[in-house]
């Protein structure tokens, strides 16, 4: 069943959306996208960003993800550049005046500093929830890509009353809304967001890089290929019915699409509206 979607247009629009990176990474096309070598197109590199999100509403300042601490814990071999508490400092962001932080899915790199906003409510995917604490429950976390102290702020958040799980196309805030899809994890969110321009589709991990988008290719880490490939239609299909513009989670191309931020946060955003 076709899922219904929330049309952006109920939404009013955030003054300013931006795209903030903390980290780098090269990869080679072989490596990131599943069964490459079927699509007869030759190998080579792709430079990948590690992103966070941050957008100015009506109601406050929410993040999407919150990067992680590249210097503590390299995983992949990703390059620190700026680290995200740097980050918030370059644009001026207090870390406990954020209003929400919404997870996009569970992985190191996308909750690693949740513990900076000890005010800010949590939103994250229910499926998400499920499976991952399902995973700590049972002493399964061993080589995953998250870690019993990521979970262990969420499972904070929970107790103090800032979790909310959302399990259902939602409006989350009054310029954003998510759309939860599996496939790289079981419960990712995709976010929406009203912008003045029309709307904006803050993919993570459900695209990590534009071919994704423009050809339906799964990236190679996944818990379910099918619903990965649901979750790149879906996303699609907000791009046709709504005219939005898709921005991927990891694609250094994205900053070469969009202004540099002014001042001192340019060093490490761009503004996407």
């Amino acid at each position: 069943m076709e899922v219904e979607l929330i049309d952006p247009a109920v939404l009013a629009p955030a003054r300013e959306v931006l795209s903030v990176k903390y980290a780098e990474r090269r990869v080679r096309r072989s490596d990131v996208f599943h069964d490459y070598a079927s699509y007869g197109v030759p190998d080579g590199w792709l430079e990948m960003d590690y992103n966070f999100w941050v957008i100015h509403g009506d109601d406050g300042i929410t993040l999407v993800d919150t990067g992680y601490d590249v210097v503590a814990r390299d995983w992949l071999g990703e390059v620190p550049v700026t680290s995200p508490p740097e980050c918030l400092e370059l644009l001026q962001i207090d870390p406990a005046s954020v209003a929400r932080v919404v997870t996009s899915h569970f992985h190191y790199d996308h909750i690693g500093h949740l513990g900076l906003f000890p005010t800010a409510e949590v939103v994250s995917g229910g499926r998400e929830y499920d499976y991952w604490f399902g995973k700590r429950a049972s002493g399964a976390l061993n080589g995953e890509f998250t870690t019993e102290a990521d979970l262990a702020v969420v499972q904070r958040a929970e107790d103090e009353g800032r979790l909310r799980l959302v399990r259902e196309p939602a409006a989350v805030a009054p310029s954003i809304a998510v759309h939860p899809v599996g496939g790289h994890c079981p419960g990712e969110l995709v976010v929406t967001v009203q912008t003045a321009n029309g709307p904006l589709v803050l993919a993570s991990d459900a695209a990590h890089f534009y071919e994704q988008i423009e050809h339906g290719w799964p990236f190679f880490a996944f818990t379910d290929i099918d619903e990965m490939r649901d979750g790149l239609a879906l996303i699609n299909r907000m791009g046709k019915e709504f005219g939005a513009t898709i921005v991927p989670g990891h694609d250094a191309r994205t900053r070469e699409r969009f202004p540099t931020a002014p001042g001192a946060a340019g060093k490490v955003a761009v503004v996407l509206a």
